[in-house]
């Protein structure tokens, strides 16, 4: 059964005009659902990815010597000293 055996139908039996039968044998034109615009998250912000900065000293004549005070000699500490 299809749409035009329908309405010829109804035309037979005088339910419809003709002018009626020609709107329903129309082709329907498709319109698509309408969605909405995207609208960025307002809270959202770009994320730094600058890398924090390493602090590291070149200095390798100051360096301590293996077994010695964890310290480099630039570093100026004092022991408290006991009185």
């Amino acid at each position: 059964m299809t749409k035009a055996s329908i309405v010829q139908r109804l035309l037979d039996k005088k339910k419809i005009t003709a002018e009626e039968a020609v709107i329903l044998l129309q082709t329907d034109t498709y319109i698509p659902p309408s969605y909405p615009m995207y609208t960025p998250n307002p809270y959202y912000d770009t994320p730094n990815t600058t890398p924090p900065p390493v602090w590291y000293s070149t200095d390798t004549l100051n360096t301590p010597p293996v077994g010695n005070s964890w310290e480099y000699k630039d570093t100026k500490f004092t022991p408290p000293t006991e009185n």
